[in-house]
């Protein structure tokens, strides 16, 4: 079966983006720092319910985290579903992912390590070009990050 590519539309200062944890919890301090240079960008501001969340090494029960990522495509003020970290987990829910929700609702979608998984499994199943980058808790809330890192950023609009 051959897709079409879906390419999302670009962020606008102003855009509400939404933060996700689809796999390991962030660290809130990091996050909180996220949050604050995504709005820097001039960007509002979503936090799924389970990134505050903890279940054993994941950020919530897999059906939570799944929620979080369906609720974001979802919602149509959110322009981008941007992740706050990788870790174990993302295999987790994949099989169980409302694709065609992604596919009608194309959206950026942002992240790395094990985020990975997701990139693979949406793009198999929706077309969706999805983009692999730095994530808030590990690389953008840390205390001393790269200009590179933040630069990275601007791609998006």
């Amino acid at each position: 079966m051959s897709l079409l590519n879906i390419a999302p539309q670009r962020l606008m200062k102003g855009d509400t983006v939404g933060v996700i944890a689809p796999a390991s919890p962030p660290v809130p301090e990091k996050l909180d720092r996220a949050v604050r240079f995504l709005k820097e960008l001039g960007l509002e501001v979503k936090v799924g319910r389970s990134a505050a969340e903890r279940h054993g090494y994941l950020a919530g029960s897999d059906e939570e985290r799944l929620g979080d990522l369906h609720d974001m495509f979802e919602d149509r003020s959110v322009k981008a579903v941007i992740c706050a970290c990788g870790g174990y987990g993302t295999a987790r829910i994949a099989g169980k992912i409302d694709y065609r929700l992604i596919k009608s609702r194309p959206k950026i979608f942002w992240g790395y390590s094990d985020i990975t998984f997701l990139h693979t499994a949406i793009r198999q199943n929706t077309g969706l070009i999805t983009f692999h980058g730095p994530m808030l808790s590990s690389d953008i809330g840390k205390d001393d990050v790269h200009p590179l890192t933040r630069r990275s950023f601007q791609q998006l609009f």
